[in-house]
């Protein structure tokens, strides 16, 4: 049952997620193909930086809007789907609230890596061209020497972190949902204000144990170059996953409770 759970929401949520995510690559192939691969990097002048910025912070936009319309797909899937109408014919099922929660973090965390990998697909159809890796050969080393290591490794750990966060994310999502739906009215604006509260609550958490831990950025921290730089890299990133780990248990219990003992259909 559990696996025809996940199906289902995969297979509700797939018309309108392929039809995006098909729209970005195909923004990402004419990219590539009218504007990276036109560029030439053997005179950096002020026209090509400016219109790089420019070009980047569109993309940025894109990826942005893209990120958040998965987590509203996933938002509006556990809600409708569990605590709307629909949730009366979801509950008949003889199926419990944790399996009806893990199909619902199983779909939603597929959604979130498939968009990942996809927005990871566009970045590197971008940036793999003659010209820029040309370009990117020429100062790769000082990159590698200030870092501490390569762009390449550092590139594929952001993406691994992104893909274990991914889990996170699904979690609080879920856990803001089941928070709002607590609320006799205005659930919607209920499950917004918890989500954001959460995200402070989170903020503010990471910035004191980078305190404690020494990992918060300061002068010394440009100042750092090679080794140092990649142990203070590891250390902030050790400390992002363990702060996760953390709040991701306590939102899954925090859900999971709701779920068994506050249900509040309309």
């Amino acid at each position: 049952m559990l696996g025809k759970l996940i199906k289902y929401d995969l297979k509700a949520a797939a018309k309108i997620f392929i039809l995006l995510h098909a729209m970005y690559l195909f923004i990402c192939i004419a990219a590539r193909l009218f504007y990276m691969d036109r560029l030439s990097f053997n005179d950096v002048t002020e026209p090509l930086v400016l219109s790089l910025i420019l070009f980047f912070s569109l993309l940025v936009l894109l990826i942005s809007a893209l990120m958040i319309f998965t987590e509203m797909q996933v938002a509006f899937r556990f809600y409708r789907s569990l605590f709307s109408k629909e949730g009366y014919l979801s509950w008949t099922l003889p199926v419990s609230g944790p399996q009806h929660l893990w199909a619902k973090i199983i779909s939603g965390y597929i959604l979130m890596a498939a968009d990942l990998i996809i927005i990871a697909a566009g970045i590197l159809l971008l940036v793999t061209g003659n010209n820029v890796t040309t370009a990117y050969s020429m100062v790769s080393d000082d990159l590698t020497n200030e870092l501490g290591l390569s762009i390449g490794t550092f590139a594929l750990i952001l993406f691994v972190i992104c893909l274990v966060s991914g889990i996170c994310s699904v979690v609080m999502i879920y856990f803001s949902v089941a928070v709002g739906q607590l609320f006799p009215s205005h659930r919607v604006l209920g499950a917004i204000a918890a989500y954001f509260i959460t995200s402070t609550v989170m903020q503010v958490l990471s910035v004191i144990l980078m305190f404690l831990f020494g990992c918060f950025p300061g002068y010394m921290t440009y100042t750092l170059q090679g080794s140092a730089m990649a142990d203070y890299l590891f250390r902030l990133i050790a400390v992002s996953l363990v702060l996760m780990l953390i709040t991701t248990i306590a939102q899954y219990i925090a859900t999971h409770y709701i779920m068994k003992k506050k249900i509040n259909l309309l």
